[in-house]
């Protein structure tokens, strides 16, 4: 009789450490033990400021459709707001001061699996993938709306 593989193993490239109990990753790579429902509550928490908000209505209001589909001929209402570089990872001031792009929920979810495997892609004019130590020399301390990509 067939069983069910078993995957124990970190999800990360190359890695051979055991994952951790709650996703895919070992303890290096992001794994995680347990749920902690109040820093979980304070990144839900960054979505309902003003300046998300205000953020949210400003982009949609310039890109209303898929900047990925729009790469590939196709024409999609965005929905999602999307943080080129992970702002989780980068910390609190990367939610504010980062590169934002409207995406579908097709191609956020895609993108999102790129960032699992260190690839942060931008739609934004030219299609390009930058790692994510390139966030300070893309964006630094420059504010988004004097970088003039829109």
């Amino acid at each position: 009789m067939p069983s069910i593989p078993t995957y124990t193993k970190c999800a990360s490239l190359g890695c051979k450490s055991t994952k951790s109990k709650l996703n895919s990753y070992c303890m290096e790579h992001g794994g995680k033990e347990w749920i902690d429902t109040q820093a979980r509550k304070e990144f839900n928490s960054l979505y309902q400021t003003a300046f998300w908000k205000n953020k949210r209505i400003q982009q949609l209001s310039i890109h209303p459709l898929c900047q990925a589909c729009l790469k590939l001929g196709r024409v999609t209402q965005a929905n999602h707001i999307d943080h080129v570089f992970s702002w989780n990872t980068l910390g609190r001031d990367a939610f504010y001061n980062n590169l934002f792009q409207s995406l579908c929920p097709e191609c956020h979810s895609h993108k999102t699996g790129l960032e699992k495997q260190g690839i942060y892609r931008c739609y934004i004019g030219e299609t390009k993938d930058y790692a994510l130590h390139e966030y300070k020399f893309i964006v630094g301390s420059t504010p988004y709306h004097a970088l003039n990509l829109l």
